[in-house]
């Protein structure tokens, strides 16, 4: 599948989000495992006391009876702020792919406006391609969108919105990615905003999160034709007096190299070298 240079970066970002989410698993369940006999030989001594060697044990002063509680609440910001920060990540990438893909190919789809960016590139796919593309992926990303401000406006119900869209879409996405062989770690769409948040539901979370974000970039990839793409590789090598100095083998491997690391497009060397050459002399 071909793909864009903004796909590996955020998605890059997604995996450094989910590996965060892993370790805050797993020293939240270590801490929880050392403080279950405290809280039974020592419940009324605050954490200076037990943790005598922690330079933050101050900052906290809690007695040990009240950390489980304490900490189940930093969990839940802890994997709330790593929802968001996933969500943001892909809502960067929507609007980045937008920005590249004009600038490979200017449209009149590129004045297509709407409030919501999933919508928004949905709609653009559409025009580009001539065809519209399967609804699910960018619903969830919508439905993720909801998501982040729901968690971000520390809401204890779904908006007005949010309820509208997960009564409209909350049994058909969980119909859509139960076809999928993506682990969704128990998610269900119709109630995943009303539950309290768990390790496993934001590994799901980032699963879908990752798969929406690659599936679009494929999209939005196979809308732009190998010409267009080898014109924007050579106006990056171009830019270096010295590679712009090279002969057409030369600046073909790097085209080639370019080609298949960054937009998965694989192609021999002579196909490569005759495109550079067209390009080049359309250039002149």
């Amino acid at each position: 599948m071909k793909k864009t240079p903004a796909a590996a970066r955020f998605t890059h970002q997604l995996i450094k989000v989910n590996d965060q989410l892993c370790f805050s698993a797993l020293r939240q369940w270590e801490f929880e495992q050392a403080l279950a006999p405290l809280i039974v030989t020592r419940p009324a001594d605050f954490t200076p006391a037990i943790f005598s060697a922690n330079p933050f044990a101050g900052n906290i002063y809690r007695k040990i009876r009240d950390l489980p509680a304490f900490s189940r609440e930093a969990e839940q910001v802890a994997l709330r702020m790593g929802v968001i920060a996933g969500v943001e990540h892909s809502l960067a990438y929507l609007e980045e792919v937008q920005s590249l893909r004009q600038s490979l190919i200017k449209s009149v789809e590129d004045g297509i406006k709407d409030d919501a960016e999933e919508e928004q590139l949905r709609r653009k796919i559409e025009r580009w391609s001539g065809k519209s593309p399967d609804a699910g992926h960018f619903l969830t990303l919508g439905y993720l969108r909801f998501l982040r401000n729901h968690y971000a406006h520390v809401n204890d119900k779904p908006s007005a919105a949010f309820g509208r869209y997960i009564s409209s879409y909350g049994t058909p996405l969980n119909k859509f990615w139960n076809n999928h062989a993506t682990d969704l770690h128990g998610i269900d769409f119709r109630t995943l905003a009303s539950v309290t948040l768990t390790p496993d539901l934001t590994f799901g979370i980032m699963n879908v999160m990752r798969v929406c974000l690659q599936h679009v970039d494929c999209l939005v990839a196979d809308t732009l034709s190998v010409t267009a793409v080898v014109q924007y590789l050579l106006d990056e090598i171009f830019q270096s007096p010295r590679d712009s100095r090279l002969g057409i083998e030369r600046i073909a491997s790097k085209v080639k190299h370019r080609l298949r690391m960054a937009w998965n497009i694989h192609l021999s060397l002579p196909v490569v070298a005759e495109e550079v050459e067209r390009c080049i002399a359309n250039r002149l």
